[in-house]
C-alpha cells in the first residue's frame, strides 16, 4: 500500500458498536428463490434495454428479454425460467417507475448454460469480449457501468495494472466478503481472464483488514500466481471508491474528468470477476446475485436471489421487520437510497438492504413537519398522521381522538416516508395509547 486515502472517516464509536451488532456469521450463503420476479429495463448506466419478449411468451433462464443497440447499455436476461405475466411500469429504487418485466418462475430453471467449462486460454480476445457483452455484465459494485464497455480501450493507452475492489467499505455490508470466502478461485479467474483482454498488466486486489476470512481465501487463491497480489487495507470510509483506491495503492491521482484508464489503470469489483467468469466459462448471463440484508431483520444475512426479487421478500426471507419498521435502504448506508416502498426489486447493483427500525434510526436527525402529506398518502388506515402528531406533541389529546388515533395500526408506513424524519408513527402510537387511557379513566369514573 502506497498511502492513506484522503479524507474518510472510520467509524465512530455508536456506528462500530452497531456494527459489531450487525456482523453476519455465516458460513454458507442463503438462497432465496421467488415466485415472481420484477426485472427492470434499465438497470445500468447508458441505454435502457427494450423488450424483447412479449406477455405470454416462455423464457428460459438465461435468455435475453432486453437489449438495445446503444454500444453503452447492458442485455438484460430472465433470472428463472417461466412465463412472462407483464411488462409494466414498475417502482424502482430512485422511487420512480421503469418499465419491467414480470415473469412467473416455474423452478425447472431450465436454461442453455455450458455443462463443461469453455477454456478461454487460447481463445481470441474479441470472442471473450463478446461473451461478456452478451452476458449483460455491470459492474456489481453499485456503479453498473457496463463491463465489456471498460474492455474497449484505445489501443494507445497503455494498462499497466489491474485493480479488483474487495474493499466493500459500506459498512454493514458483508456481500463481498462471503463472495471472496466462498468463490475466490472464481474470482481469481475472473482476474486472468481480464488480464488477458487488458494485454497482460499486473493485478492488485484490495481488502479492508476487517474481512480476514476472506483475505485468506483470496491468499490461498492467488497463491500460483506471481503477478497477482493482495493489499491489506485500513477499514477506512470511501477506501472503496474507485479513485481512493487508485491512490491508496497507486499513489496516483485520477485527474479531474478523466477515467482510471487515461492513468494505466482498470478497475473491477470482485463480483464483477466473479460475473465474468460465470459468463466466459460457463455461458451464465448476469442474472444472480448476493444481497445482504441486515439491519433491523430478525436474521441479518447474505442472500443469493435471482435479480428482480422485491426488497419487501428478501426481508421476509430474514425473519422479517425486528421493532417498528423506520427506513429501509437499497444498498448501504452512506450511498444507498431510502425506497419508499418495499415493492423494489433487486438489480445488477443492488448489494444490500438495510433495514432501520425507530429505536435505531439515530443516523437521521428529526427535522420539522414540512407539510408535504407523504405521511397522509402512506397511511394505509386513511389517517392524517401529520396532524395526530401535532396535536399529539401540543397534548390536545382530545383533537387526537376527533383525529381517530385509535385506528392506528402502527405499520410504520408513515415514518418510512417521512422527508423530514419525523417519528411519526411512535408518537401516534403514543397518541393512541393515551386516548384509549384517558377513555378507560373516564368510563371508571363515570
Amino acid at each position: 500500500m502506497k498511502k492513506k486515502v484522503t479524507g474518510g472517516f472510520s467509524l465512530s464509536p455508536p456506528l462500530k458498536a452497531l456494527k459489531q451488532k450487525l456482523e453476519i456469521q455465516q458460513s454458507q450463503v442463503a438462497i432465496f428463490e421467488p415466485n415472481m420476479v420484477f426485472i427492470p429495463l434499465s438497470q445500468h448506466i447508458g441505454a435502457p434495454a427494450q423488450p424483447i419478449v412479449q406477455p405470454g411468451d416462455y423464457v428460459k433462464q438465461g435468455q435475453v428479454i432486453g437489449e438495445s443497440d446503444a454500444f453503452v447499455s447492458a442485455k438484460v436476461h430472465a433470472s428463472v425460467s417461466g412465463k412472462v405475466l407483464d411488462i409494466t411500469e414498475w417502482p424502482n429504487q430512485n422511487n420512480e417507475t421503469t418499465q419491467t418485466i414480470v415473469i412467473e418462475n416455474d423452478f425447472t430453471y431450465d436454461n442453455d448454460f455450458l455443462s463443461t467449462p469453455f477454456h478461454w486460454e487460447e481463445t481470441a480476445n474479441d470472442v471473450i469480449k463478446q461473451k461478456i457483452q452478451q452476458a449483460g455484465i455491470a459492474g456489481k459494485g453499485g456503479a453498473t457501468f457496463p463491463t465489456h464497455v471498460k474492455f474497449a480501450i484505445d489501443e494507445t493507452k497503455k494498462i499497466d495494472t489491474l485493480v479488483l475492489n474487495g474493499a466493500e467499505c459500506e459498512p454493514f455490508l458483508s456481500s463481498d466478503a462471503l463472495l471472496m470466502e466462498q468463490k475466490a478461485e472464481q474470482i481469481i479467474e475472473g482476474a486472468r481472464i481480464a488480464r488477458k483482454l487488458l494485454h497482460d498488466p499486473v493485478i492488485i486486489i484490495g481488502i479492508e483488514d476487517d474481512k480476514p476470512l476472506a483475505i485468506a481465501a483470496m491468499k490461498k487463491a492467488t497463491a500460483p500466481y506471481s503477478f497477482i497480489q493482495i493489499e491489506v487495507l485500513p477499514t477506512v470510509y470511501p477506501t472503496g471508491g474507485e479513485k481512493q483506491l487508485v491512490e491508496v495503492l497507486l499513489d496516483r491521482e485520477v485527474p479531474l474528468g478523466k477515467l482510471t484508464a487515461d492513468i494505466g489503470v482498470i478497475l473491477m469489483n470482485v463480483a464483477t470477476s466473479f460475473a465474468i467468469t460465470e459468463a466466459v466459462c460457463w455461458n451464465k448471463p448476469l442474472i444472480n446475485r448476493y444481497t445482504t440484508v441486515t439491519g433491523d431483520v430478525q436474521h441479518p444475512q447474505v442472500i443469493q436471489s435471482p435479480i428482480g426479487t422485491l426488497a419487501g421478500e428478501l426481508i421476509d426471507f430474514a425473519g422479517g421487520f425486528q421493532g417498528a419498521p423506520s427506513k429501509v435502504i437499497l444498498g448501504g448506508p452512506m450511498m444507498g437510497r431510502t425506497v419508499t416502498t418495499l415493492r423494489v426489486p433487486t438489480t445488477k447493483g443492488s448489494n444490500g438492504v438495510l433495514v432501520f427500525n425507530e429505536d435505531n434510526d439515530w443516523l437521521f436527525t428529526e427535522n420539522p413537519c414540512i407539510r408535504c402529506n407523504k405521511c397522509v398518502e402512506a397511511c394505509p388506515m386513511r389517517l392524517m398522521p401529520l396532524s395526530i402528531d401535532q396535536y399529539f406533541r401540543a397534548g390536545d389529546y382530545d383533537k387526537c381522538d376527533e383525529l381517530l388515533a385509535e385506528a392506528c395500526i402502527s405499520c410504520g408506513a408513515c415514518t418510512f416516508v417521512c422527508p423530514a424524519r419525523r417519528n411519526l408513527a411512535a408518537t401516534i402510537t403514543d397518541a393512541k395509547n393515551k386516548v384509549i387511557a384517558l377513555k378507560k379513566e373516564a368510563m371508571q369514573h363515570a
